[in-house]
């Protein structure tokens, strides 16, 4: 896996999102860095392929109703 970032974008195997690496932050599972995603204002594992948060119950939330079942495209 190949994970590039330029100003507020990340490239993840040609995969483009608004957002940054986290140097802080790393996956309990793989200890990867974890990366945040703008659109949907929360953090995901790229190695891992899955959000660090629950969606939300609030139905005037913007960013969950819309958040994908994984944060990076299967296959």
């Amino acid at each position: 896996m190949k994970i590039t970032a330029l100003d507020d974008k990340v490239n993840i195997d040609g995969f483009e999102i608004c957002g940054h690496i986290d140097q802080e932050q790393s996956c309990s599972t793989c200890k990867n860095h974890l990366i945040y995603y703008e659109d949907f204002d929360t953090y995901f594992c790229p190695a891992c392929n899955h959000w660090l948060e629950s969606k939300c119950n609030d139905p005037s939330c913007m960013y969950c109703p819309n958040r994908p079942e994984t944060p990076l495209p299967k296959g």
